[in-house]
């Protein structure tokens, strides 16, 4: 179920070329991407394994989902991540040894 949405130059959110998806179920992210997680029944969330350093993933809960975050590299430790409230996270990656920065 994906949404794509022509953006400025300057790209929405500060991702030059990002497409937007709305999804509520089990997913593996896309490089420079913008998703909305929504619904009510939980699910999993997959980061890019072969990500290219530098490029950026927002992801907003919208939805009543408790998301997990799989087991990726997340700021030098391997972890999951659960996310319960609306605020956005945008994973931006660093490089191998960092893994992905959230901010």
């Amino acid at each position: 179920m994906g949404l794509t949405i022509e953006l400025p130059s300057a790209g929405l959110l500060g991702i030059a070329g990002a497409q937007a998806f709305q999804i509520s179920s089990n997913t593996t992210l896309l490089d420079n991407s913008i998703y909305v997680l929504d619904g009510s029944n939980n699910f999993t969330i997959t980061l890019p394994t072969a990500p290219a350093d530098g490029s950026t993933i927002l992801v907003k809960r919208i939805g009543t989902a408790t998301i997990t975050v799989a087991t990726a590299l997340i700021e030098g430790s391997s972890q999951s991540l659960t996310i319960t409230n609306n605020q956005p996270i945008r994973f931006t990656h660093i490089n191998s040894s960092v893994g992905y920065l959230m901010t």
